[in-house]
């Protein structure tokens, strides 16, 4: 869904380029910026030991503050297209909450509903993109408001902590530490910029990326998946 999406979006941002005949200058970037990595699921949570499976229920992840920077390139030939590098960090955590497994593997022995919470130490994310956005000219109609888009792949780092079971009072029956994987996934990058100067830009985007989890504890494979997303704030000076 968010793929079509994203590539609806870049349709009327190429056709936009491609209409106005634009003067052409080479643009680089670095910027930084701050924000909030927002609530989601972790689901489709199994895990497998040997010849052994279970499933647990989603679990919500907590929303969390969250980092990153950006160094970018818009060539001269084409002034509405670019390259980025962009990275980004946050920890969200997975409070006690409550759960439901089926099986009896690893920490995971309840087949029935019991709570549970994971510490994050972090989720990082490199992000390597193509960029679309409006020209300099196009943004000067827009009050100096310039959207942009990137598309492309993002690495992620998926560190997790310790995943504490507790009875349904709240007693604790078992802990492991999953371990941590890296994944390459979809990343999805919209925003804004908005002229300070002619060097320096203030900006606000969304992300989103896709991540996929699997490592092997004690002899358990614990696999889930989860969206990333995102809202961050930050400046960024051109040159």
């Amino acid at each position: 869904m968010l793929k079509k999406l994203a590539i609806f979006l870049m349709v009327p941002v190429f056709s936009l380029s491609m209409i106005f005949n634009q003067s052409a200058h080479a643009e680089s970037y670095i910027g930084g910026s701050i924000g909030v990595a927002f609530s989601s699921d972790a689901d489709n949570i199994k895990l497998t030991s040997g010849a052994d499976t279970g499933t647990v229920t989603d679990l919500d992840t907590d929303s969390s503050f969250a980092y990153g920077f950006k160094v970018g390139h818009y060539f001269k030939s084409i002034p509405w297209f670019g390259v980025e590098f962009n990275f980004s960090q946050s920890d969200p955590d997975v409070s006690k909450q409550n759960a439901t497994a089926t099986g009896t593997i690893g920490v995971f022995t309840l087949a029935a509903t019991f709570q549970g919470s994971i510490d994050v130490d972090h989720a990082n994310t490199y992000g390597f993109l193509a960029m679309f956005r409006a020209t300099e000219e196009q943004a000067k109609g827009m009050f100096n408001i310039q959207p942009y888009l990137g598309l492309g792949l993002g690495i992620n780092q998926v560190s997790l902590g310790t995943a504490r079971v507790f009875t349904a009072a709240g007693v604790e029956t078992g802990s492991e530490n999953l371990g941590s994987d890296t994944s390459v996934g979809f990343l999805l990058s919209a925003g804004l910029n908005y002229d300070i100067t002619d060097n320096i830009k203030v900006y606000s985007e969304f992300k989103y990326t896709d991540i996929d989890f699997e490592a092997t504890t004690a002899g358990v494979k614990y696999a889930l998946e989860s969206d990333g997303t995102a809202l961050m704030f930050g400046a960024s000076y051109h040159f």
